[in-house]
């Protein structure tokens, strides 16, 4: 009963993951927990056995403390900074964090009041089980800047439910969080060929104590690492955020970087519906290739590529808007092609929407936070306006 009960997600709450036991009624396991049989085992442990090296865990959780280690996942070797480094990248990453205005638009939940305004594709949770991160506190050390990705699968009622998050320091590359979650509904589909993971994989983590137990648990997990002003990152973390029942204002998403560099013509008005995956980027604008055995996703794999993404984006300004400018003309010109009438004459892509900048023409970028006031010179000598449009 205790295989079927993880297999269906049935009846969880009759199970004692440390034991591996199923129990009648939930009563008795509670009774079961509170007995000498039980077995008193600690809280899940993250994951050291990283396929690269990894910061010696330590007290210290600033993030200018760890020596800098070789970041590595396959074949592909990945961008480490020396302390110094460390500082300087942050200093522009705080320029890039996306305003609450543009999360919304994008579909994160940005309040616990009122839930997203872009219509679901797929059932949502209970915007009561949302909560905040924490607030940052003087006597709490947490990471500056964290990269996260979730793995979900199918719940019986075609929502997604949380089964891994990893996270891990977006300055170091050091891993902080590496575990599989149990389900906390009745799972339909586990979508193991996107990720990998299966009952076996899952009770394999149980058993090595390696699982947290459901989304809240996963959720407290991520808060050891994280407050209010950390800044997370990733590729299109709003679905992970959702999946954590997590609200959280301090975002810089790598989707969203490459559709606001891409479309930045069209500020203040609805962008096109053109999305640029993370593999998809990787591979046109990183020059390298993740997924490479069948496709699989990894947590670990796509946050060190979600990290060296929005690192590119910071570190080589001309390089990426090279490559959105090479996307955008990619983009609009079939569609430009598709307007020529019947009789030859060719709509004006101005009046539709399809506007075509010469590359050398940059105009006002979107959405900066509202703290950082006044003109700003990226490295590359680009002069922008930061009026917030």
């Amino acid at each position: 009963m205790f295989e079927h009960a993880l297999s269906t997600s049935h009846d969880m709450s009759h199970c004692c993951l440390e034991c591996s036991r199923w129990f009648k009624t939930e009563g008795d396991r509670k009774a079961h927990m509170n007995s000498s049989v039980h077995v008193n085992v600690k809280a899940a442990k993250p994951q050291s056995n990283s396929p690269y090296a990894s910061v010696s865990q330590s007290s210290q959780l600033l993030t200018n403390a760890p020596n800098v280690v070789p970041l590595q996942f396959g074949r592909v070797t990945y961008t480490c900074l020396s302390q110094n480094e460390q500082n300087a990248v942050f200093k522009k990453l705080l320029t890039r964090v996306h305003s609450v205005e543009s999360l919304a638009e994008e579909g994160y939940t940005v309040n616990l009041e009122k839930g997203p305004t872009t219509k679901p594709k797929k059932p949502r949770p209970s915007l009561a089980d949302f909560r905040q991160t924490p607030m940052w506190q003087p006597a709490v050390k947490k990471r500056r800047a964290v990269v996260i990705d979730c793995e979900m699968a199918e719940a019986a009622d075609g929502s997604d439910e949380l089964i891994s998050l990893c996270a891990i320091d977006f300055l170091t590359g050091e891993t902080l969080v590496n575990n599989l979650v149990v389900p906390s509904r009745p799972i339909k589909d586990w979508r193991a060929d996107i990720h990998g993971i299966d009952v076996s994989k899952l009770y394999e983590a149980i058993m090595n104590q390696r699982a947290l137990s459901g989304w809240i648990a996963a959720r407290q997990e991520l808060w050891k690492h994280i407050d209010d002003i950390t800044i997370v990152i990733g590729q299109s973390i709003c679905y992970d955020f959702e999946a954590l029942r997590l609200v959280h204002t301090r975002v810089v998403d790598s989707a969203m970087l490459a559709t606001e560099a891409v479309f930045y013509n069209r500020a203040g008005k609805k962008k096109p519906g053109r999305r640029w995956g993370l593999q998809e980027l990787c591979k046109t604008f990183l020059h390298i290739e993740i997924r490479a055995e069948g496709g699989i996703h990894d947590d670990l794999e796509d946050v060190l590529a979600a990290r060296e993404v929005v690192l590119q984006v910071l570190l080589k300004p001309v390089m990426f808007q090279a490559w959105a400018d090479k996307a955008r003309k990619d983009f609009w010109e079939p569609k430009v092609g598709k307007m020529v009438n019947n009789k030859g004459n060719t709509t004006n892509p101005h009046s539709s929407g399809c506007v075509i900048p010469p590359s050398n023409s940059y105009q006002k970028y979107p959405q900066r936070p509202s703290a950082y006031q006044g003109a700003w010179v990226w490295d590359s000598g680009y002069h922008f306006d930061d009026d917030g449009q």
